[in-house]
């Protein structure tokens, strides 16, 4: 290890060598010569031992750090994906940045609009002095430039009178993502600059970054929940004017539906009095009424709330039958037959009752629109293999074109000569989506129209949790 100079040379020998007559003796000034050369040389092989040493304890004991901190990164990168709250967010960025930097005050400001505002919810007022003290001195500006964190003492900042704690340093962490600061990681240590090394800084620069981009991930989804709600509000509203406006369609077909049985009970009473067949009379006239009352509760079902029917367990033929009743009266007017091919052995679904009624109307008034006169409408029901119910559609009518379709089926599409939306339609594609289920609408080429509604079954825990079905009838 040492060198072969320092080898060779020995103390008592040059002393020894020395040891001559006065006249003979050099000056002393050689001696030391050759004695500091001697020192010099012992100094160079120490710090190389020293090195050697440092090199072997860094690989033996550093390593398992080194992997602790890695899997510190690992865990704080976890949760950017996990949508947390920022007050959490700031808990896992304390809990990893304790383990690099000992402290017991930290926070996290965030910026909106050139306004900064702590996420936990009481922040020490020393911080908030700090950071105003930072914004107005353009130190935050040029820390999301540098991108790396900086160590501060207190007495470096014009606000240390007013600070309660004297002692010790604010390391800044800036927090950027994609070149833009949204904000700050603060950090009151007992340390000073020249005792954090760059490693720790730059350790807790990664970890910083993590949790950006993990306040950020929640930011987006906040927006986009807010977003969601507002689309889902408006789409309830206008769900809502569709059903008053197709209530007032059917008005006219329910009445007619509604005369004739009325005019079969107004015979079978006059029947009745003159004492003919009495008990078969009223059987006939029980019967009509009913029919009378299935029609009126259909139509009261269309205007009442919806508040829980999304929890509703259902059977979709009957749910068909029954919805197909309000405008059989209008539908047969036009000349237009109706043709039901139901399996009987479905599994129930469940979907709101009232919403999926008015779906269903939406969808069959369509179909008499574009068929006008004399025609046919075929409704079909059968279990689909991956857990799903189909209901098809099918019209004689008029073909509707591509753009027509591709519009209803993504209302935000732009399309150059694009026909005029069916909101009924738009909003009913979307009410199926929401549900879990989809639409397949599909323009048959000279032969009418094709619609494909597939809901999801219901889970065997929905229907033992709510231990009945829904049957409308």
């Amino acid at each position: 290890m040492f060198s072969n100079a320092a080898e060779e040379m020995d103390i008592d020998a040059i002393f020894e060598a020395y040891k001559e007559p006065s006249e003979k003796t050099p000056k002393i000034d050689v001696i030391i010569e050759h004695y500091l050369a001697l020192v010099n040389q012992l100094k160079k092989d120490l710090n190389i031992l020293r090195d050697d040493f440092a090199h072997h304890k860094k690989i033996k004991y550093d390593l398992p750090d080194t992997l602790e901190e890695l899997n510190n990164i690992r865990k704080l990168s976890s949760i950017i994906p996990k949508n947390l709250p920022y007050d959490q967010i700031l808990e896992k960025l304390v809990e990893f940045s304790r383990q690099i930097i000992p402290h017991k005050k930290s926070e996290i400001f965030l910026v909106e609009k050139e306004i900064f505002f702590a996420v936990s919810k009481k922040s020490h007022p020393d911080f908030q002095l700090i950071i105003k003290c930072a914004k107005d001195e353009g130190i935050l500006n040029w820390l999301w430039e540098q991108g790396h964190p900086i160590v501060v003492p207190l007495t470096d900042f014009v606000v240390y009178n007013k600070l309660k704690n004297k002692k010790g340093s604010i390391i800044l962490s800036p927090m950027v993502i994609e070149g833009n600061g949204i904000g700050v990681y603060l950090i009151h240590t007992e340390k000073g600059s020249t005792q954090l090394s760059l490693r720790d800084l730059e350790l807790l620069n990664v970890m910083t970054q993590q949790a950006a981009h993990a306040v950020h991930f929640s930011k987006e989804n906040m927006v986009r929940d807010n977003k969601d709600e507002k689309i889902m509000k408006i789409r309830k509203q206008l769900m809502e004017s569709l059903k008053l406006a197709t209530v007032g369609e059917l008005a006219g077909g329910v009445a007619h539906e509604i005369n004739n049985p009325l005019q079969i009970i107004m015979g079978n009473v006059q029947m009745a009095r003159m004492g003919h067949k009495v008990e078969e009379n009223l059987e006939i006239i029980e019967k009509q009424a009913l029919r009378i009352a299935n029609i009126v509760r259909g139509l009261l079902n269309m205007v009442r709330s919806n508040k829980d029917s999304v929890k509703e367990i259902l059977e979709i033929n009957s749910l068909i039958t029954n919805t197909l009743n309000l405008i059989r009266g209008q539908i047969e007017k036009r000349n237009i037959k109706i043709n039901l091919i139901l399996n009987k052995k479905l599994p129930v679904v469940q979907c709101g009752l009232i919403y999926f009624q008015q779906v269903l109307l939406n969808f069959l008034l369509h179909s008499k629109k574009q068929i006008g006169e004399n025609g046919s409408i075929e409704v079909k029901t059968e279990a689909d293999e991956q857990n799903f119910v189909k209901i098809i559609i099918k019209d004689s009518g008029v073909s509707m074109p591509k753009e027509y379709i591709d519009k209803v089926m993504d209302p935000f599409l732009r399309l150059e000569n694009s026909t005029e939306l069916n909101l009924g339609l738009t909003v009913s594609v979307q009410m199926i989506r929401d549900i879990g289920g989809n639409v397949l609408i599909e323009a048959i080429e000279n032969s009418g129209n094709k619609v494909t509604i597939k809901i999801p079954i219901a889970s065997k825990k929905k229907i033992d949790f709510q231990n009945e079905v829904v049957s409308v009838g």
